[in-house]
């Protein structure tokens, strides 16, 4: 029955590549819609996912790590004391301007951490060390920002803030939802350059790590008792609620949903329209297998089996174009987060989808009498 399935799925040709294209289209853009999903929300809670802390000490509020209201800092040195505590590292975060060659801004976020041991700075390094930021004005930039703000050349001076900073390395995967330029500095650096002169002596969030992760739910209650006008939240917390910000309460979830969505649903109609046709094109043969003793298990095997041919043909092309596209785009800052894992359930989405279009068809032949077989002769 299978070898049925292949020759009534390449009998017409013209259709058949009609239907690939369809498939290809359909499965490319559900593809890049989910890889690009899943990358910006990656990028969206980078830094909480890397900093290695267990628990967040955050303002009141908070809904995701980019916009936070500061709070004092010398709650990290009480925290620190703690004997559950292996380190309580406080962590700066504010928007600022960094003048470009040409004269012209942009929008930068400036995050300040302990160089001697950095607790929310970059976790990869292009050049240089998370510890160079040491010692004065220095900074860190990732190199995916030179889209936007020109050659990054170490030891080159810039101004954030209308203060000179010079650059002492390139950090690598570190960016955010709002695409705007990370600049890591040295945590009194930060403070310094804060606009708001009351945000000094602040930090944006305090990462604890624990010397037993497990217990983190029993630490944050005990914390939460304590620290009244803070929210404490464990590590996955933090990450959940950032996704559910940018997913939900921003809209942007809903939009990347729907075009996965749309596109699934041109495939699979693209699918179910000509199998169809291709059924009822051959229902004399459909009629003819049937007065020959072929079961409805058999007529099912025949269509549901055209169906998987045209899904896993079209996701075939699909994959390797959108791997082929991954680089270009992020060359302009798009990152595709593409894996195995995403490939076999968008390609098991697909097949599926494939099978359910092809219902129609399989309604049809099973309502199909063998005795038209012979009223046609």
């Amino acid at each position: 029955m299978i070898w049925l399935a292949t020759r009534l799925a390449f009998h017409n040709r013209a259709r058949f590549i009609v239907t690939l294209l369809g498939v290809v289209f359909s499965a490319y853009l559900t593809l890049t819609e989910t890889a690009l999903y899943i990358g910006m929300m990656e990028n969206a809670t980078s830094i909480i996912r890397h900093a290695g802390a267990d628990l967040w000490v955050a303002s009141k509020g908070v809904q995701n790590f980019d916009f936070a209201k500061p709070f004092p800092d010398d709650r990290a040195k009480t925290l620190q004391s703690r004997a559950e505590f292996l380190w309580a590292k406080p962590i700066s975060l504010s928007w600022g301007f960094l003048k470009l060659r040409d004269g012209a801004q942009e929008l930068v976020e400036i995050i300040g951490y302990d160089p001697r041991a950095p607790v929310g700075g970059p976790w990869e390094m292009a050049s240089g060390a998370p510890a160079d930021v040491a010692g004065g004005d220095r900074m860190i930039v990732d190199e995916s920002a030179a889209q936007r703000l020109g050659e990054l050349r170490l030891g080159s001076s810039w101004e954030v803030n209308d203060r000179p900073i010079k650059l002492v390395g390139l950090s690598r995967g570190a960016r955010t939802f709002t695409t705007a330029p990370i600049v890591f500095t040295s945590y009194d650096l930060a403070q310094e350059m804060t606009p708001n002169i009351s945000r000094r002596a602040t930090a944006a969030y305090i990462a604890i790590k624990l010397r037993n992760p497990k217990d983190a739910e029993r630490v944050a209650k005990a914390l939460r008792g304590e620290l009244k006008e803070n929210e404490i939240l464990t590590t996955a917390a933090f990450v959940d609620r950032t996704v559910l910000y940018w997913t939900v309460q921003t809209g942007m979830g809903a939009a990347f949903c729907l075009t996965a969505i749309l596109g699934l649903i041109v495939g699979a109609g693209t699918i179910g329209q000509t199998i169809y046709a291709n059924t009822m094109e051959h229902l004399g043969e459909f009629a003819t297998l049937k007065a020959m003793g072929a079961s409805a298990r058999d007529l099912d095997t025949i269509i549901l089996a055209q169906a998987g041919i045209d899904a896993g043909l079209g996701f075939g092309f699909a994959a390797p174009l959108a791997l082929l596209s991954k680089a270009p785009l992020e060359t302009m800052g798009v990152t595709l987060a593409i894996g195995p894992l995403l490939l076999a359930g968008l390609f098991c989405v697909t097949l599926v989808s494939a099978l359910v279009a092809a219902y129609v068809s399989i309604r049809r032949v099973q309502k199909l009498d063998p005795a038209t077989v012979f009223r046609s002769q």
